[in-house]
């Protein structure tokens, strides 16, 4: 089978963001599925799938990857939503002055 270059450094390009359908402009979260960018991302990688895949394979597989970014993008707002309310209640500890926020 392919290495992970052969997919994810098409063409011998070695910024394997430009492909990218999740961590887009648009943000994780809250990526419109429908946004002209997003589709055409989609779209070169069902091309870049279709060559050794059937179609079928692509979409279940490009599927499965939307909905395990939707969880991941879930679970990072649950996860802010516990840190927010510690730091409303009084407890979480200030960000200590000598160092920057990341």
């Amino acid at each position: 089978g392919p290495t992970c270059q052969y997919c994810h450094m098409r063409g011998g390009h070695h910024n394997v963001q430009r492909l990218s359908t999740v961590y887009t402009s648009m943000g994780m979260s809250n990526a419109d599925r429908g946004a002209p960018l997003w589709k055409e991302k989609r779209d070169t990688w069902a091309s870049v799938c279709d060559d050794c895949h059937s179609p079928r394979f692509a979409r279940e597989n490009l599927q499965a990857m939307d909905e395990a970014c939707k969880d991941a993008g879930l679970k990072y707002t649950e996860t802010f939503k516990v840190a927010e309310n510690l730091m409303l209640d009084g407890m979480g500890e200030p960000m200590p002055k000598d160092l920057a926020p990341d």
